[in-house]
């Protein structure tokens, strides 16, 4: 009888695991945070939360630990004790007494996919690593909304395991939203406090569509100007360190090793580098925003982590590029076409391809027709271009995210249709 209930409850689940699945693709997700305000708090309720992170990180270190002579899928979450080393290096036992059985399973479940995706890469041939013990967990996974967490007023959310309702900020995000459903969610612990970011999900039909200008653009990433598009407009966002930072930098260096001051100079500056972080978030999510409401985007899968080689570190590391393209290249109204692509070397007019460049040109000059054009719009313009030959011959330039020997973008057989193509853009100048 017992075997029976749990066949029956275990098809139940399933059916609306499914059901959910189905109703989800006719929906849009999106994701917002709000703060825990912390002086609301009471002590009790801010040992809780700290505890609960602490706890997550012992249990993480035992699961791993667990996984290196056994199959991770025993582990048993429903652990009350753990092995902890301390920080005289020793063994102790401790009790698990915050952190909840759902979040247990969160973190199990971390471990669990962590693995499972370095296997996969290590099946394709690339060289991973292995899981390293933590020493801090930052983000649990809130799974089941009414559940392990529950939204009660506009500004008051319950936590599992956290005692009595938690005032937070920013609830006012959705609260005039109609129709809006609320998911999982995480907690996070950042250097600027406590965060809770949720998932909701709202019905397409819901949602009013955008006006988009009718318009398509190329986008060329580079150093000197970061965000070139093809109609000449440029935009170039530089976010580097704060004077502050180099200051506390400075002390933390001159500090005693192991000191109470280190301590506190170590997490004044986790502060101040989440504080960049965040407003290069907010200025990537800006321009992503303002490239988005165009009708069709063009771009290239430029390798902006090798540029890095290049001694273009610091330029790279205080830009959004690659939160930018992060953001675009898997957006269905993206085109991309692959790195190879020789978008700067190409002439559109008589259809040279070798017109080599230095770095330090930023004028486009075809050595054949003498046509010329800013190197970054001429290589915007490129990419619209090279892309749109692809509908039509296939084979002649590659585009998406795969593994290729470079080719040649032109050859006899196609001039006459890139001349078709090309004859019906403007160009600022050009040859007869």
């Amino acid at each position: 009888m017992g075997d029976q209930s749990k066949s029956l409850r275990y098809q139940k689940t399933l059916a609306t695991r499914k059901a959910t699945s189905e109703k989800r693709k006719s929906q849009s997700c999106r994701v917002f945070t709000f703060k825990i305000n912390e002086n609301k708090l009471s002590s009790t309720q801010k040992e809780q939360l700290k505890m609960i992170f602490v706890e997550a990180k012992w249990l993480y270190n035992d699961i791993l630990n667990f996984s290196k002579d056994n199959p991770i899928w025993k582990y048993n979450t429903k652990v009350k004790e753990l092995n902890v080393i301390n920080k005289n290096k020793e063994s102790e036992v401790r009790t698990l007494n915050f952190i909840g059985s759902s979040m247990k399973q969160a973190v199990h479940e971390q471990i669990t996919s962590a693995i499972k995706s370095l296997a996969t890469k290590k099946k394709q041939g690339k060289k991973v690593g292995s899981l390293k013990f933590t020493s801090e967990i930052t983000s649990i996974n809130l799974k089941q909304y009414g559940s392990t967490h529950t939204i009660l007023s506009k500004n008051r959310i319950r936590i599992q395991n956290i005692s009595k309702p938690i005032k937070v900020s920013g609830l006012s995000q959705f609260n005039q939203i109609e129709g809006l459903e609320f998911a999982n969610a995480k907690l996070l612990n950042t250097p600027l406090g406590y965060y809770v970011a949720v998932a909701t999900f709202l019905d397409n039909d819901l949602i009013e569509p955008k006006q988009l200008i009718e318009e398509e653009i190329g986008i060329d990433m580079g150093i000197k100007d970061h965000i070139t598009l093809s109609n000449g407009e440029k935009l170039n966002v530089t976010i580097g360190e704060t004077e502050h930072l180099k200051r506390l930098q400075r002390k933390f260096a001159r500090s005693k090793m192991g000191s109470n001051n280190r301590y506190k100079l170590r997490k004044l500056i986790k502060k101040e580098y989440q504080k960049i972080t965040n407003r290069k978030n907010d200025a990537a999510n800006k321009v992503v925003a303002y490239l988005l409401s165009y009708q069709s985007i063009y771009m290239q899968d430029e390798n902006i982590s090798g540029w890095k080689k290049f001694n273009f570190g610091k330029q790279i590391q205080h830009s959004i590029l690659g939160r930018v393209k992060a953001k675009l290249i898997n957006h269905p109204r993206v085109n991309v076409i692959d790195r190879f692509a020789p978008t700067s070397k190409f002439c559109p007019v008589c259809h040279n391809k070798k017109n080599d460049l230095k770095l330090s040109d930023r004028i486009y000059k075809c050595k054949v027709c003498g046509y010329e054009r800013d190197r970054d719009v001429h290589a915007a313009n490129n990419m619209i271009l090279m892309i749109k030959m692809v509908d039509t011959q296939p084979t002649i330039v590659p585009v998406g995210h795969r593994e290729f020997k470079p080719v040649e973008i032109v050859n006899s057989s196609n001039i006459k249709e890139l001349a078709t193509i090309e004859a019906g853009r403007s160009h600022p100048s050009g040859c007869d």
